[in-house]
């Protein structure tokens, strides 16, 4: 048999998450003050990173701020000034090219805040359970589906997997296999990626999907060759697969990027203080947003080490090689910095033109939303949406609230617009704080009252699932003589 080396092009396309992409994640889900901490130790490990003094951005759109020149000359590969300009490229990331600490009117805040708007509160702490029992009320479409969902969330073990089989949940919801499996894929696409697998396998698969990941070489070896992953026989796996052992390591790497564990982030943790990201104020009779941007001050290159990339004279190559390296870094996460603001700034805009009703009537005005909705209107994915709203906290004239506040699920009103669920307790509420303390309302007498003044299609046991949800005794337990 004739053997011999040939040397062979070939085109192919793969997905694979660079630094930059796994910074631009780690950024959008990051609240203010993980943001500060974060940026304090990414100056510290960074020389070519510095802090400006903290001043009001100017009152113009970005537009005007990438076109207006530079008073430093500098070569073509480096910017031209302390200050990290934004290329034509990203700017095309965004469609909104306003500024955003103002609103399109072009009215900018006075600067004058309000001595209370900063000041620190308590994070309740939030449980696997929690976030996902979220994500499952904007997220199914019937009570049944509601109902298995929570059923099986509550089956999860620590690490986020489902220790039951589709069979035993259909045979106690009395319902074929087919609906449990469309529930549990409904789960299998919340965030964390990878909740509800069965099985390690699955479970990195499904994280693969979530990143878009599509190597069919990778599948293969999640489903197949795990046990030779671990024990590192790249050789075996490359000739079961008919590849290079260098794509086998590079599979190794994407797989082990991945998180076998997904529930452990939410393992209870200590108690954090929270200052909100996002501030929403009426002036001149109009609804605007403004990004704290005090967690996350304006960042710039140090102009020493600039000049030095510029001048090499007095360096060694290594020493340019790594101020090199270290300014491509600043470079991506002020640029990756700006991208969380303007997404930050996008979502919530878009949840205020679509709750403007509850910021000026209260809760009762809430409208039903759901991630899909802003995701949809935005053009960006809904898993975008989650990590953008997941611990983000918003001050509004009403209070401070978790940007995941204003979504709901709905219940149907007949002949008028759905209300939220949000809404419905806060009228049940209401009803009881007003009742007659001799008389209370029953959870039949205020389903009567629901149905005949909102027009609402509620169940009794829902008015009691949601008054025992507030707290609220039952009407035995408030009567008073």
């Amino acid at each position: 048999m004739d053997q011999r080396l040939q040397l062979q092009q070939k085109m192919s396309q793969r997905l694979i998450m660079t630094p930059q992409m796994q910074q631009s994640i780690q950024l959008l889900q990051l609240s203010t003050l993980e943001l500060s901490e974060m940026l304090q130790e990414e100056m510290a490990e960074n020389p070519m990173l510095e802090e400006e003094e903290f001043t009001e951005r100017p009152d113009r759109n970005m537009e005007e701020q990438e076109s207006s020149p530079s008073d430093v000359e500098a070569p073509a590969d480096f910017p031209d000034s302390g200050h990290i300009e934004l290329d034509e490229n990203w700017a095309d990331y965004f469609s909104d090219s306003s500024d955003l600490g103002f609103v399109d009117s072009g009215t900018s805040f006075t600067g004058e805040s309000d001595e209370n708007e900063m000041h620190p509160q308590m994070a309740v702490e939030e449980t696997l359970k929690d976030h996902l029992m979220w994500q499952l009320g904007v997220s199914t479409n019937t009570p049944q589906e509601h109902e298995i969902g929570e059923y099986i969330l509550d089956q999860l073990d620590e690490d986020g997997f489902l220790p039951l089989e589709l069979e035993n949940i259909a045979q106690t919801f009395d319902v074929d296999v087919e609906t449990a499996q469309h529930v549990l894929t409904i789960i299998q696409g919340f965030d964390p990626p990878g909740v509800g697998a069965r099985t390690l396998e699955e479970c990195l698969e499904i994280q693969c999907r979530h990143l878009q990941i599509d190597d069919d070489d990778i599948i293969a070896v999640i489903h197949n060759h795990l046990d030779l992953l671990e024990r590192r026989r790249y050789k075996d796996i490359a000739r079961i697969l008919g590849v290079t052992e260098q794509h086998v390591q590079e599979i190794s790497d994407i797989i082990g990027s991945l998180d076998p564990h997904p529930a452990r982030q939410y393992q209870p943790s200590t108690v954090e203080y929270i200052t909100p990201d996002v501030f929403v104020e009426k002036v001149d009779g109009q609804w605007q947003v403004r990004i704290n941007d005090e967690g996350a001050p304006p960042l710039r290159i140090n102009r020493k080490y600039r000049e030095m990339l510029q001048n090499r004279d007095g360096i060694t190559n290594e020493e340019f090689e790594f101020i090199k390296k270290k300014f491509q870094s600043a470079i991506w996460l002020i640029r990756n910095i700006e991208q969380r603001r303007r997404t930050l700034y996008r979502v919530t805009k878009a949840i205020v033109e679509k709750q403007v009703g509850f910021l000026e009537e209260g809760l009762t005005a809430l409208k039903p939303m759901k991630l899909r909705d802003i995701a949809d209107e935005l053009g960006i994915h809904e898993a975008t949406v989650c990590r953008v709203v997941n611990k983000k906290y918003v001050q509004t004239p009403r209070g401070l609230f978790e940007l995941k506040y204003f979504f709901s699920t709905s219940l149907d009103a007949t002949g008028g617009e759905d209300m939220a669920a949000k809404s419905v307790m806060e009228i049940i509420r209401s009803l009881i704080e007003e009742e007659d303390p001799r008389k209370p309302l029953s959870d039949q007498k205020i389903t009567e009252f629901l149905h005949r003044d909102y027009n609402l299609n509620i169940a009794r046991r829902t008015v009691a699932k949601y008054r025992e949800k507030m707290g609220i005794l039952s009407t035995s337990k408030r009567k008073r003589v």
